[in-house]
């Protein structure tokens, strides 16, 4: 039985996207693509929590600096434009959970592993494309949020067939709800005016390749192939997951194939993310 309609849910999550106007500011600067380092940094220090994540994210062992990042102009230089815009994003994104317990610890841990996996793919065999496969890999489970967010009670029913009757997600949530997060994620996404890139990678990071829309864009193609290979990777590892699934295989999934992904370096890749996340989720701690 479903604990609301698609639509209403949709529209009950409707003012989730908690944006600061310094946020929008920022974000104002960086597409009209004039601003130096030092109106940016002037602009974040209007937010305390989006300035502390900024100087965070910058002095994260990601960046492997000799000196510690101590202004704001600073951290905007380390971090690039491109990163400078994905932070706020994952900013925008971390604001939207309405509680912060167990299962969300493991909403937001498996996003974040799932965004860094995703641009370390995408770095090693796709590279202009890597800042699209992280903030599409932070954001694919957006649809899950909100039905934890509203339906909370349904969605620990839906915790309980995955993890309880092995259940993939899609399927028990199709069961309790009678529509998936997939689903709700792409239209929260279009209702937000998210890139389609982002839009589409939220729609079809569960669709196996005979069961997928056709694809004309092959940048949109390539994406799918990192967040599908990065998301169960982290499945492969257990983050964001009761426990590891080390039986997981990865040589089988189309998105190997797309990638050129030799099979004998996917136990290399699965070990380099784990590192890469063990590394880098100190800056994302909740």
């Amino acid at each position: 039985m479903k604990a609301k309609s698609l639509d209403k849910l949709v529209a009950k999550a409707g003012d989730l996207r908690t944006i600061s106007t310094v946020a929008q500011r920022v974000l104002d600067l960086i597409n009209a693509d004039h601003a130096t380092a030092g109106m940016l940094g002037d602009a974040l220090s209007k937010d305390q929590s989006l300035a502390a994540h900024i100087l965070r994210v910058a002095n994260s062992a990601f960046f492997n600096l000799s000196r510690e990042i101590t202004t704001l102009p600073m951290a905007v230089s380390v971090l690039g434009l491109r990163n400078l815009r994905d932070q706020i994003l994952v900013a925008m994104a971390r604001g939207t959970y309405k509680r912060f317990g167990m299962t969300e610890k493991m909403l937001w841990s498996h996003s974040v592993a799932c965004a860094i996996a995703a641009r370390l793919l995408a770095k090693r065999y796709v590279p202009r494309l890597a800042e699209d496969a992280f903030i599409c890999g932070l954001l694919h489970d957006m649809g899950k949020v909100v039905l934890n967010n509203e339906c909370p009670a349904e969605f620990t029913n839906v915790m309980m067939l995955t993890y309880n009757e092995g259940y993939s997600s899609v399927r028990a949530e199709q069961e309790i709800y009678g529509y998936s997060h997939t689903q709700v994620g792409a239209m929260i996404s279009r209702n937000w005016n998210y890139p389609p890139i982002i839009i589409e990678v939220t729609f079809q990071h569960h669709c196996d390749e005979e069961s997928r829309p056709p694809v004309e864009d092959p940048d949109l193609l390539k994406v799918l192939a990192c967040v599908d290979l990065a998301n169960l990777a982290c499945k492969a590892l257990g983050i964001g997951y009761r426990e590891a699934k080390p039986e997981i295989s990865l040589e089988t999934r189309p998105a190997t194939e797309s990638l050129s992904i030799p099979p004998a370096h996917l136990i290399e890749l699965v070990t380099q993310i784990h590192e890469t996340y063990q590394k880098e989720s100190a800056g994302w701690a909740v």
